[in-house]
């Protein structure tokens, strides 16, 4: 999105992974290509340190410091609990006590560290190759209008602890039994009645959860049992759901797609770019290798601002312009191939690049690299002026130097 940065510290960003009202999180690249989740947290960054579990996407690195203060987390590839029960169903039988006890399982280990997530949810378990993995944590929680997974002492007022992740846990479950949020309903007044006054239907579970669930929905705080205690031995596993493709993925599923004429004009024009020229200026027809950049993303048209006018979509302030570019500098990062082709001498690059791309604007060397006359001459004056000086200081050296006669005293006669 316009003014989301393209790189924090040693991390490229390349898309937006999600948003919301308490911070951003990216789709990041280091210089080495390894992917990670980098968060910027709107307001002051909550209180973090790294933390390593098997169902957690560990926090790696807290930069509380710098203009756009982030945290770097572990990537977990795989598909939100609320996006996988609208794609495959409500969870049942033993995969449901797997996935409880996996979110189960972490929040005891961020409770043994001193921590509380503070925003569990559907939208923060992600069902991953390695299982089921709590993401985010930190966050504080937000009550909505139509659903909360909020402990009834939260909603009152009171911060957020390990309790009060124990209550979202059995919120979390119940969804994932029925697809339905339990305490939902049509206004904010609504929700907290149903929080603070409510008790959920648990029988739709396996008889093994109802208990704990039911102690883990609980209005007091005090009665609620510890994370650990919710943790049921399972040999079950949690069917895994494909997250999105790194970008490094992307750009090899097209180049594996291209010709071989296709795949060098791609080569000539990606490191091109990568020098940091001028973007490809698009004449005429567009050339198929561009047009299939640009399908995939990898390739976008920038927008150029105008005047707002009235068009019968709204307020015009921008179009699309005549130029390309790379979508993310994070491409030159995340795809093994690319940085291949980077490590070449620039001798390699073939014609057609430089044919297709405006030519770079030519550099001064006055400014910044004195020709070879002007190094000559500055070298052939200064040794001129030293071979002076030197002779000036004998000359003055013998002066000085120079026995003097006697001085007689002057008498009048």
């Amino acid at each position: 999105m316009p003014g989301d940065p393209e790189q924090l510290g040693g991390y490229w960003l390349a898309g937006r992974l999600g948003a919301g009202r308490h911070g951003v999180v990216y789709d990041a690249y280091d210089d080495a290509g390894r992917r990670f989740a980098v968060r910027v947290p709107r307001g002051p960054l909550p209180r973090l340190r790294p933390v390593t579990h098997p169902h957690l996407a560990g926090v790696l690195d807290v930069r509380p410091c710098g203009p756009s203060p982030y945290v770097v987390s572990e990537f977990a590839c795989g598909t939100s609990l609320r996006e996988a029960v609208a794609l495959r169903g409500p969870y049942a039988g033993e995969e449901l006590v797997a996935l409880a006890t996996a979110v189960a399982s972490a929040l005891s280990c961020l409770h043994a560290a001193g921590l509380a997530h503070g925003d569990l949810r559907p939208g923060k378990v992600l069902i991953t190759g390695d299982g089921p993995k709590v993401i985010c944590p930190g966050g504080p929680g937000v009550v909505g209008c139509a659903r909360t997974y909020l402990a009834p002492e939260v909603v009152t007022g009171t911060r957020p602890g390990a309790a009060g992740d124990v209550f979202a846990w059995g919120a979390l479950v119940l969804f994932a039994a029925t697809g339905a949020d339990p305490f939902r309903g049509g206004s904010m007044g609504e929700v907290m009645h149903r929080v603070l006054s409510c008790d959920p239907d648990v029988t739709v579970l396996p008889p093994r959860l109802r208990d704990p669930v039911a102690r883990a929905l609980s209005k007091d705080p005090a009665s609620r049992p510890g994370a650990a205690g919710l943790v049921i031995p399972t040999p079950a596993r949690v069917p895994p759901l494909p997250g999105p493709p790194a970008l490094g993925e992307v750009a090899e599923e097209l180049y594996a797609s291209l010709t071989a004429g296709e795949r060098a004009r791609l080569r000539d024009l990606l490191v091109e770019l990568a020098s940091g020229t001028a973007a490809v200026v698009a004449h005429g027809p567009v050339e198929p290798v561009l047009s299939r950049l640009l399908e995939t993303g990898l390739l976008v048209r920038p927008g150029v601002a105008v005047p707002p006018t009235r068009a019968e979509a709204g307020t015009l302030v921008a179009v699309t312009g005549d130029r390309l570019a790379p979508a993310s500098r994070a491409l030159f990062h995340a795809w093994p191939r690319l940085r291949g082709w980077l490590d070449r001498p620039r001798e390699e690059t073939r014609s057609w690049a430089r044919a297709c791309l405006p030519p770079s604007r030519p550099r001064r060397p006055g400014l910044r690299w004195p020709s070879a006359a002007a190094v000559v001459a500055v070298a052939l004056a200064a040794s001129v002026t030293f071979r002076d000086a030197r002779r000036a200081a004998e000359r003055l050296g013998a002066v000085f130097s120079r026995p003097r006669s006697p001085v007689r005293p002057h008498v009048r006669p």
